[in-house]
């Protein structure tokens, strides 16, 4: 009996994977896997080169201000841009197919050129005045909004040449920039005082230098389209678009808000003491996360273009299921790998100044595992198009985090953040997957309506 268990669970197993296995049995495909796994393996690399640096040079209180902005910007954008970027990748293959991919694209174009120089000239002008009221540095906020205007044109930029999976462009200019924005700020903080500012003017300088390199040719090359019909992009930016971004933005809570209370209830040395154990908790399970994605998304959406066609969706849904599972395990596999060395880990990729208990740095290695399997199940929702049902999940994960991380935040300091964080995160990934709209009942109906045409197709050719 036991035998016949084992043999079930590996047949399981083995028809989940499958997807993978033909996708890396195609010579093309197989390429591609390869170019992600090399891009994302060096850029996250370079991140930890990054955080040595940072940790090294700005200490506890200057890496905590750096974090702090860096975070910022990435509400900015998950607010302001992801419902037009998004609605613009996601409808990529069909608007081509429409002949819009012109008037879509220009629309994409002054909603970043506006956005951007919108973001960075306030901040120019209110960097003083925000600087005295969150008391940190006074060009900080300057040059965040340099950062936003720059990286996130570089951005977008490398995510039109991931769509059209152009993958060795994609991971050489990617790769470049990761390196050119290490010897940017390490020139930055030697050269200048060692603070944030100084550190982010550096990040500036190196995203300037690559949005002209990537996002250059795309915005040449979508202005240099045939002329078409008019986009229905706008349409797409509000019914798929603005849902996603407010999603984007209550994620937002949950993965960074942990570190706004401890500014709050301690000082910005536990932010930056905090934070760096975050990191290196967090960018493995970010780069397993970043692979899948970047890898088998734009497969995903080319293959579930249709919606209406259960067929295609539950072809795409098998492989991002298949995705998901690898990274399960090998995700399980690393949390063990923190329990044994995880304290001497942050040390060896920080400073002997960033020493963490074992306990924290485990419930904190624990919350990113949940977090980056939860951030794998979005995809899912986008290619069903049901972007409002994982909002509202979101929703519910955000409002859970606040919740529970204030008190125990207030209490209990760096442990608190992470164990509130970890809650959180669980109860979110249950509701995720078996909540009401949740991810298993929307996938269990595509399966079986999927089976039920192929049974029509197969009885009428009988």
């Amino acid at each position: 009996m036991g035998t016949e268990g084992t043999s079930r669970a590996y047949e399981r197993s083995r028809r989940l994977v499958a997807p993978i296995a033909r996708l890396i049995s195609t010579p093309r495909l197989r390429a591609e896997v390869g170019w992600v796994v090399v891009n994302k393996t060096a850029e996250f690399g370079l991140l930890f080169l990054l955080l040595k640096l940072l940790t090294n040079t700005l200490g506890r209180e200057g890496y905590g201000e750096y974090n702090l902005a860096e975070t910022a910007i990435v509400l900015l954008g998950s607010v302001l841009l992801v419902p037009i970027s998004e609605s613009y990748m996601r409808d990529f293959h069909a608007s081509r197919r429409r002949g819009e991919s012109r008037a879509s694209g220009v629309f994409l174009l002054r909603w970043y050129l506006a956005a951007t120089c919108g973001v960075a000239l306030a901040a120019a002008v209110l960097s003083p005045a925000i600087g005295e009221r969150f008391g940190i540095g006074r060009w900080t906020a300057l040059a965040a909004g340099l950062v936003f205007l720059f990286d996130r044109w570089r951005f977008l930029g490398q995510e039109a040449l991931n769509i059209r999976r152009e993958r060795r462009a994609w991971t050489l200019l990617n790769v470049g920039y990761s390196i050119t924005l290490v010897l940017a700020i390490g020139a930055a903080v030697r050269l200048g005082p060692a603070q944030a500012s100084t550190a982010l003017f550096g990040f500036a300088a190196a995203a300037a230098l690559f949005a002209a390199l990537v996002a250059g040719p795309m915005a040449l090359r979508i202005l240099r389209s045939p002329p078409g019909p008019p986009s229905d992009i706008r349409r797409l930016a509000l019914t798929f678009g603005a849902p996603l971004g407010a999603l984007m933005a209550f994620q937002w809570v949950q993965g960074f808000i942990d570190r706004y209370l401890l500014k709050a209830f301690l000082d910005m040395e536990a932010v930056g003491l905090y934070v760096a154990a975050y990191q290196v908790c967090g960018i493995p399970y970010t780069l397993l996360l970043r692979i899948s994605h970047n890898l088998l998304t734009p497969i995903a959406y080319q293959r579930g273009h249709d919606v209406r066609d259960a067929g295609s969706l539950w072809a795409a849904d098998r492989l991002l299921l298949a995705g998901l599972a690898i990274q399960a395990v090998i995700g399980a596999l690393m949390l063990v790998g923190y329990g044994l060395f995880g304290p001497r880990l942050v040390v060896l990729l920080t400073s002997p100044d960033f020493v963490v208990p074992t306990s924290t740095v485990v419930v904190l290695a624990a919350g990113r595992y949940v977090q980056a399997l939860g951030q794998g199940l979005q995809p899912v929702f986008a290619v069903h198009k049901r972007t409002g049902a994982v909002l509202r999940f979101r929703v519910f994960g955000a409002i859970l985090t606040v919740a529970i991380c204030t008190p125990l935040t207030q209490q209990f300091g760096l442990f608190g953040a992470a164990l509130g964080s970890l809650l959180a995160l669980v109860l979110y990934l249950v509701g995720l997957v078996f909540g009401p709209s949740g991810c298993w009942w929307m996938i269990r109906r595509t399966r079986m309506a999927s089976f039920a045409e192929r049974g029509a197709v197969r009885g009428g050719l009988g």
